[in-house]
């Protein structure tokens, strides 16, 4: 049976993870500071032009158990922030079109 969209998405956001995660599966500052600057720069220049160094903070506020690794669970919180601003923006962008929101 092929995999609907849905599945295709998540097993992307693993295979994003795992291509920089260390040998115990996480995910050090220097690696996600890397994940975040080859696969999020459009959502990094933004921030940026909204006065937001969104990289100077983000690994400290993901961290949850204070760890210095980011754990999958940690990960999907941060793609999940970033997913909820293009949303946001999505209805932005619709409603100065003329869109449904």
């Amino acid at each position: 049976m092929s995999r609907t969209e849905a599945e295709k998405s998540v097993m992307g956001m693993i295979d994003l993870f795992h291509k920089y995660v260390k040998p115990d599966d996480t995910i050090d500052k220097p690696g996600l500071l890397k994940m975040l600057k080859e696969n999020f720069p459009n959502f990094l220049k933004a921030s940026d032009n909204q006065g937001k160094d969104y990289l100077s903070h983000i690994f400290e506020e993901k961290d949850k158990n204070e760890d210095k690794k980011i754990q999958f669970s940690e990960f999907l919180s941060l793609v999940g922030d970033i997913a909820t601003e293009y949303h946001n923006q999505s209805h932005k962008a619709t409603t100065s079109s003329g869109g449904h929101q």
